[in-house]
């Protein structure tokens, strides 16, 4: 029989050449033994955080939702870290199960969990949060802070916070078995705001303590926009399923270096771009990043093009295709958390996103789910009915709502049980 002459690990197209690997951001930490950091989530990227942070000198509690994250690190202590710049066994401060019990005393709650995650963190955090207690979801997706916000204050959490999202994950990681996780690389450029960005100050203060590259986004609206994991994971997916059974037949294939073709990164990802830049444009924003542009900023890749760009990124080598098309969260998570908002600012603000509101349909056809009806939707980030302008102060300006705030002060009553 003759041989495969396309081997499945084998790309049709050649690669560009990859770029040259570059330092990643200072070892040092001006946070380390001062801030006291709560990691929720110990996935891939929860378990990259916590384990990097621990390592860094900080004292680090891990809670996780799920019994099956957290017995591996459980059972070792903590987990074995990978990386370029840093590696080593991180021996965890505290594992917790009991999320009360986890975030009691902390200075910073990192919730390093999938977009679908955010609605039930707040559900349960909001009677327990602690007045001054700073919480970041990493990253928001679109519109999480917004809809983190609005179940808080659904709960009437009484506790004086600052809630902030970043527009990406600090750290491209991927597990490499229980209680061991490789970081790819450590991003060099994060911008991150506070709801409402009249908080941006506080929330950088305590960022830069872990983060130094993290910087301030004009506010929760821009870090939505500039978030690209709408653009680039589920359309990967959804375009060719061909990698997924390839990969679930044991063939050795990566995520973004065989998984995304030219045609899918120039007659897809081009155009859900310049969409999603336009809906920026129409809400006024200041800074808005192609993913072009993301790259340049986030890893040092310049190409020509998106996909010369994503070929060129050398940190991009390790990640693995998954198996099946709901691996990695990348469709369940990113199309009614990622896109459909996108798409429902773009109905809403008159921008046309036919290319984005594609993806969207082919992904409820395939899952034979509505993600238009259980996402992100304008009602459910409290932007219904608003124009440009209003949405702007409403980020800007939003306070804490009413209920909450009449329970938080009585709650401070010496009488109060």
């Amino acid at each position: 029989m003759a041989a495969d002459p396309h081997p499945p690990n084998r790309r049709l197209i050649a690669d560009p050449p990859v770029a040259e690997r570059t330092p990643s951001p200072p070892r040092d930490r001006p946070g380390a033994g001062k801030t006291t950091v709560c990691v929720l989530g110990a996935g891939h990227g929860g378990s990259a955080m916590a384990a990097h942070l621990t390592l860094l000198g900080f004292e680090v509690t891990v809670c996780s939702l799920f019994g099956r994250e957290l017995d591996p690190i459980e059972e070792r202590g903590g987990v074995e870290l990978v990386g370029e710049e840093v590696s080593g066994f991180a021996k965890y401060a505290r594992i917790e199960r009991s999320l009360d019990r986890a975030i009691a005393g902390q200075d910073l709650l990192m919730i390093a969990a999938p977009g679908v995650a955010h609605r039930v963190y707040a559900t349960l955090l909001a009677p327990i949060l602690e007045d001054g207690q700073i919480v970041v979801l990493n990253p928001g997706r679109t519109g999480g802070a917004l809809e983190f916000a609005q179940v808080l204050t659904r709960f009437a959490c009484p506790a004086d916070i600052v809630l902030g999202e970043v527009q990406t994950f600090v750290y491209a990681a991927e597990a490499r078995g229980p209680a061991h996780v490789e970081i790819l690389k450590e991003k060099f450029r994060v911008r991150a705001a506070a709801l409402p960005a009249a908080d941006n100050g506080r929330l950088l203060v305590a960022l830069h303590g872990l983060y130094p590259q993290m910087e301030a986004a004009q506010n929760v609206l821009e870090t939505s926009i500039n978030n690209v994991g709408g653009v680039v994971h589920p359309t990967t997916m959804l375009l060719n399923s061909a990698v997924l059974e390839e990969r679930a037949a044991g063939a050795d294939l990566r995520f973004y270096k065989n998984q995304v073709t030219p045609t899918i990164a120039n007659l897809v990802m081009e155009p859900m771009d310049r969409e999603k830049i336009a809906v920026g444009q129409a809400l006024g924003l200041h800074e808005l990043w192609s993913v072009e542009r993301w790259y340049e900023e986030s890893y040092r890749v310049k190409g020509d093009g998106l996909w010369d760009s994503l070929m060129r990124n050398p940190y991009y080598e390790g990640f693995h295709a998954s198996s099946h098309l709901l691996g990695y969260n990348h469709v369940l998570d990113e199309i009614p958390n990622s896109l459909v908002p996108v798409s429902e600012l773009g109905v809403a603000l008159e921008v046309p996103t036919p290319t984005i509101d594609a993806i969207v349909d082919l992904a409820c056809a395939m899952c034979q789910i509505d993600f238009r009806k259980h996402g992100r939707t304008l009602e459910v980030l409290g932007l219904d009915g608003m124009t440009s302008a209003e949405m702007r102060h409403y980020v800007d300006e939003r306070p804490l709502g009413g209920a909450a705030r009449l329970y938080g002060a009585a709650r401070r009553l010496p009488w109060f049980a």
